[in-house]
Order: C-alpha cells, then sequence, then structure tokens
C-alpha cells in the first residue's frame, strides 16, 4: 500500500471532522472517498496532501510514519491535489502548465517535451497560446489537471472533480481521470457523486460524519450496503423493516407490514434470531416484474401483487415502476423496452418478484 491512516481524528474547535479514520491505499488504484457535503471528504484529502496535521492518530507513506520525515517537502513533491474549480493563472495554457516546472528548475527542453505530453493526455492540444482565464469551465479543469500531472506525481489527489460541470464534460473529465491512473498514478477521488465513484473507482470508501461507514468493491458497496445511511445513499429505495418470525441455517422470514417475505441468509445476517427487528433492503434493478403469460412457479418465493401508480424515466434506457402493494410502495427498475413490450401502463395489476439473494439485511447506524 503507498498510504495507510491509523486512527486519524482531526477537530476544528467544537467540530470533529474525522474520527478514527483506518483506511489502506493501494498502490496504483483508484479510491473514491464518497459522502455527502460536510462528511469530512476535502478534510480527509487536505491531511493526506499534508496541508493539516491531524489532531491525534498517523499517517504512513510507503510505510514510513509521516512525523518521522525531518522535512516533508521531498514527499509533497511525490503527491498533487486539484481542487473543485480549480484556479488558473492569468498566462497562457502553455505557461500555467510549465510554471511549476520551471520553480522546479527543470531545463527548458524538458518543460516543451513534457507540456506537450500532458496537453495530448488532456485532450488540449492547441490551446498552448490561449489564455488560461479565457477558458470554460471545463477546459480550465483540464488545465489543472495537466498542472498536476505534469509532475508525474506518486498520488493525485481530486476534490469533487467534476462538480458543477455538464454531463459531456463530465464525462471527459472521468475519461482524463482513468488515463492518469493508467500512467502508473494513484488516485484518491473525494466526490458525493454515486455514479463517478462507481464508473471510476477500484474501491470505494463512504464516509459519513467523519467516518468510514464501509470500504470495498463498487459491487459490495453498491449491492451488499451494511447500513441503512449506505443503501440510502447509493440508491437502494427499498428499504423495510419487520420482525423475523422464522429462520432456519440458509434462510428467515421477515414480515414487514403485511407482507412475508423471505431472505437468503448471508454474512450480514449470521447473528439474526426469530424474534429480532430487522431493516432490509433491495435496489430496485432486482424487483422483477413478472410476466401474465408465463405461470408463476409455485415454489418461487416473494412474489406479491401490486398495482402500477405511476411511471418515470430514469437513468437514460431504464424506467422507474412506481407499484402500490398493500399500502406498501415498491420501485422497480426496468429497460424502457422491456415496459413497453410487456405494456406497463399507470393503473395495471402485476405480479412482481423480490429476489431472495438481493434483499440484504442492514446494520444500525
Amino acid at each position: 500500500m503507498i498510504i495507510r491512516t491509523e486512527n486519524l481524528c482531526k477537530k476544528f474547535a467544537d467540530k470533529q471532522a474525522l474520527e478514527d479514520v483506518n483506511i489502506e491505499i493501494r498502490d496504483g488504484e483508484i479510491l473514491a472517498i464518497l459522502g455527502t457535503s460536510g462528511a469530512g471528504k476535502t478534510t480527509l484529502l487536505r491531511i493526506l496532501n499534508l496541508l493539516e496535521r491531524p489532531t491525534s492518530g498517523k499517517l504512513y507513506f510507503n510505510g514510513r510514519d509521516m512525523d518521522s520525515y525531518p522535512d516533508l517537502t521531498p514527499l509533497r513533491r511525490k503527491m498533487a491535489m486539484v481542487i473543485q474549480g480549480a484556479p488558473v493563472f492569468n498566462m497562457s495554457v502553455y505557461d500555467n502548465i510549465a510554471w511549476g516546472l520551471r520553480v522546479r528548475g527543470e531545463d527548458e527542453r524538458l518543460v516543451g517535451q513534457k507540456v506537450t505530453e500532458v496537453l495530448s493526455l488532456v485532450g488540449l492540444e492547441g490551446y498552448e497560446k490561449r489564455n488560461a482565464r479565457t477558458l470554460s469551465g471545463g477546459e480550465a479543469q483540464r488545465v489543472a489537471f495537466a498542472m498536476a500531472a505534469v509532475f508525474r506525481p506518486e498520488v493525485l489527489l481530486l476534490d469533487e472533480p467534476t462538480a458543477n460541470l455538464d454531463p459531456i464534460t463530465e464525462g471527459a473529465i472521468e475519461d482524463i481521470i482513468s488515463r492518469i491512473n493508467r500512467m502508473g498514478i494513484t488516485v484518491v477521488i473525494a466526490t458525493h457523486k454515486q455514479s463517478e465513484a462507481i464508473t471510476l473507482a477500484n474501491r470505494i470508501a463512504v464516509i459519513k460524519d467523519g467516518r468510514i461507514v464501509q470500504l470495498g468493491t463498487p459491487g459490495e458497496i453498491f449491492y451488499k450496503p451494511r447500513t441503512e445511511f449506505v443503501a440510502r445513499f447509493t440508491g437502494a429505495k427499498n428499504i423495510f423493516s419487520g420482525t423475523v418470525v422464522r429462520r432456519d441455517r440458509t434462510q428467515m422470514v421477515v414480515r414487514s407490514g403485511d407482507f412475508d417475505i423471505d431472505i437468503d441468509i448471508d454474512a450480514s445476517a449470521a447473528d439474526v434470531r426469530t424474534g429480532d427487528f430487522v431493516s432490509f433492503c433491495i435496489r430496485p434493478e432486482e424487483i422483477l416484474i413478472l410476466r401474465q403469460d408465463i405461470p408463476v412457479n409455485p415454489r418461487h418465493k416473494n412474489v406479491f401483487e401490486g398495482r402500477i401508480k405511476r411511471i418515470t424515466p430514469y437513468g437514460g434506457a431504464l424506467v422507474r415502476i412506481h407499484i402500490m402493494a398493500k399500502n406498501t410502495l415498491f420501485l422497480a427498475d426496468v429497460p424502457r423496452h422491456v415496459a413497453e413490450k410487456m405494456e406497463l401502463v399507470k393503473g395495471k395489476d402485476v405480479l412482481f418478484s423480490l429476489k431472495l439473494s438481493a434483499l440484504k439485511v442492514l446494520e444500525t447506524g
């Protein structure tokens, strides 16, 4: 691992910004720190970039305690940070990118070579003579990426890199981030955007109130949330609660409102017992609307009747089906062409199924 934190805490006056943050950042990965505004993302990035000192805890770079360095300057030069709406100098694009290299005394021929390489990397060939202050927000952000990447840092830290950008520009910036990572640079992204985290990251750390509440691959975070907060934040809109009325070694039955719902027992539910009150969730894309021309297999569980109350576009190729069943609302996402073929319309009665293995029991918190 390239960076490791140990019980990292940061307090500002009476506000606890970070608390007991333990995280390992692997060499060459893209790690997304995903959380809401004020969760502690920027504070954590600033500590990793040695711009802030933690109130307590340890920070290690390549296995060495930061406190053991007599001079942090060489270490700072191994890292670069791009902030939201990064400022640029009132000079040409070329001079903006070359500025840091010149400050370090690089030979001008080598400066030109490096600037040309990163201009190609960020898609700004031909912009060399343009004044950076005249560029659009997305173009200026590309310049900021070039200014950071030109040093070939070991770690690139990004604070909300696509905030306030239109979807097309956002996609271009995400592509640049992937290209920078393929150069062997470790990337840490602080973001509130689920789509950005799942698209770019090898791993995601979800942060809430200064604590890392779950760390894992995108698949683990989105399809195996541990807490109700993580489930809601990552889009598992169907969150219910109820009492365990029956369980065996592999399955449990939870009575939630007017429904008895079967749930497969995995690690998240290993300690649940009959009589316990639990919360559980299922993502909208894991709810299946059944075809009416095919008989339901009597062995299938969690098949319920409901009526479509509303249909809304969702995620481009999907539509969200709002199903009311016995005063409980279920949300199902299906491809638009499937909805059309099945003639799913408002007011239609449907059968739908909750996949047992997709139902996840949640911890409190």
